[in-house]
């Protein structure tokens, strides 16, 4: 193990079928299906090494002290032709790079740098606020062609502070859209960029003075900008705290959005910015290091730090309109949910029960993964029973509002990486359009299943979802989950992405 390269990145292709490796000795890039490594190149430390869907083009950045390697320069490859494209050397580090067939784009810490993919020629240059994590996210289909990033914190006027939330401060999108356009036609000169950047802490990125007690900070907005028209669009007001991870979906229609908290997870409609669902990924804290759709936006994966991966169904999942009045306020909630009880344990796992309530499926039973049947499922499974007919008790007398908190959209499919560290990982997921199994062909992971699909006249084939799962200490996990009775994913197949 002490021999392995140490991994410096890692990530899907925008259709989850390849996947992108960099590391302190190069990159390499394999082909999800069949599993299979087919390009390599150990020329030097890699940072970032992102895809063209399925193309021969991949966009490189190095990690090391050779200038060919800097952190600074950006390198376009052909791997058919094993040649450079184009090289562009950027004044700070970049922190990461997006791309679909018309569009790339660069962030470092305060710029992002917007190029026409097909010459590379330079089309605008976004000034933000510091953005350490390297968060942004491009929508794949060029037809929706949207990049959306973290808005500058803003100092904003509250009669209660101490109740003051993303949801209930209300802000004229028109004026954050003004600001921010007068902003993208500043200078780009990096004198006038430091300028910039210190007049906007000093106007709105520093906290309020002790003695105003109205001034609260902003800081979970998410700006979404027109890579066409090369013009933000709107600000969809997220989350209270800072954003820690976003993504769109493939067609560019949604929006996911996670905290640095981790505990609620919100999708918006990109093109009026309106919240059209909500989930509970948890009640305790984790950092959350990817959000993934699937292909048909019927199903998003959020995967954590805590090793767990939560698939939550969209489509008739959606937020009824009880659920759109609630207070957003992540503390808020999450005060109210532990003190009359929450479904959710220190593992974020779900139990049979649980998973059935969410699924709208009553009449199956989700999946259940033998191996994940420890004692501690079973206690929480009897006290959950508890909880909930505690929380039907409870809202016969409490208002609207709080009802529907104590019966929060939880996930309805999740599983448990078998990592071998006990340290957090990073993990990115994939979600595959539906295959067809034989039970045959794997009888210890079906015996006694049969095929709930009625398409289907042999009960020896059934429908699942594969979700590809990558990490951060160099395996892949191909997951199995049913689209209808959700539950636990079903280990299928692993890979080790250092293996020659």
């Amino acid at each position: 193990m002490s021999n392995q390269p140490v991994i410096n990145f890692i990530n899907f292709n925008q259709n989850g079928s390849c996947i992108s490796m960099g590391t302190s000795q190069g990159f390499k890039i394999f082909n999800c299906e069949p599993f299979g490594r087919f390009y390599q190149d150990d020329e030097g430390g890699c940072g970032i090494v992102e895809m063209l869907f399925s193309t021969s083009l991949l966009a490189v950045v190095g990690m090391g002290e050779n200038p060919a390697m800097s952190p600074r320069r950006l390198r376009m490859l052909n791997t058919k032709r094993h040649s450079v494209i184009c090289e562009v050397t950027f004044p700070t580090t970049i922190l990461s790079v997006k791309m679909n067939k018309s569009r790339l784009a660069v962030l470092l810490q305060e710029q992002i740098y917007i190029y026409d993919i097909s010459n590379m020629r330079l089309l605008h240059t976004i000034e933000t606020s510091m953005n350490a994590q390297g968060i942004m996210s491009m929508s794949p289909n060029s037809e929706n062609n949207y990049l959306v990033y973290p808005s500058p914190p803003k100092v904003i006027n509250s009669e209660i502070k101490d109740h003051a939330t993303t949801n209930n401060i209300t802000i004229k999108k028109t004026e954050a859209v003004d600001d921010l356009t007068r902003k993208d036609n500043s200078s780009s000169n990096p004198s006038d960029t430091a300028q910039q950047s210190q007049q906007q802490q000093q106007a709105g990125g520093e906290p309020a003075p002790p003695g105003n007690a109205n001034k609260i900070i902003k800081n979970g907005d998410v700006i979404v900008f027109n890579l066409q028209t090369l013009q933000p669009t709107m600000v969809i007001e997220s989350h209270k705290g800072e954003i820690a991870a976003l993504q769109l979906s493939a067609d560019g229609t949604l929006l996911a959005t996670a905290s640095e908290k981790g505990t609620i997870i919100r999708v918006f409609n990109v093109e009026n910015g309106s919240k059209v669902y909500q989930f509970r990924r948890g009640t305790y804290p984790t950092k959350i290091s990817s959000l993934s759709f699937s292909k048909d936006n019927q199903f998003l994966a959020v995967c954590s730090s805590s090793k767990t991966v939560h698939i939550f169904k969209l489509g008739k999942n959606t937020l009824d309109n009880k659920s759109n009045e609630l207070n957003s306020d992540d503390e808020v909630n999450d005060d109210l949910v532990q003190r009359y009880g929450d479904e959710d344990d220190e593992d974020e796992e779900m139990d049979e029960e649980a998973a059935s309530l969410n699924s709208n499926h009553s009449s199956k039973e989700p999946v259940v993964d033998a191996t994940r049947s420890t004692m501690g499922r079973m206690i929480r499974k009897s006290s959950q029973r508890l909880s909930r007919k505690a929380a039907k008790t409870l809202g016969a007398y409490f208002p609207i509002k709080v009802s529907s908190l104590l019966e929060p959209s939880r996930h309805f499919a999740s599983l448990k990486i078998t990592a071998p560290t006990n340290q957090p990982i990073k993990s990115i997921a994939a979600i595959d359009d539906p295959i067809e199994l034989s039970i045959k062909e794997y009888p210890d992971l079906f015996e006694n299943q049969t095929s709930t699909n009625g398409d289907h006249q042999n009960s020896d084939i059934i429908k699942m979802i594969p979700i590809r799962v990558v990490s951060s200490e160099g395996f892949m996990y191909k997951y199995i989950s049913d689209p209808e009775r959700g539950g636990d994913c079903i280990l299928l197949e692993q890979y080790s992405l250092h293996s020659d």
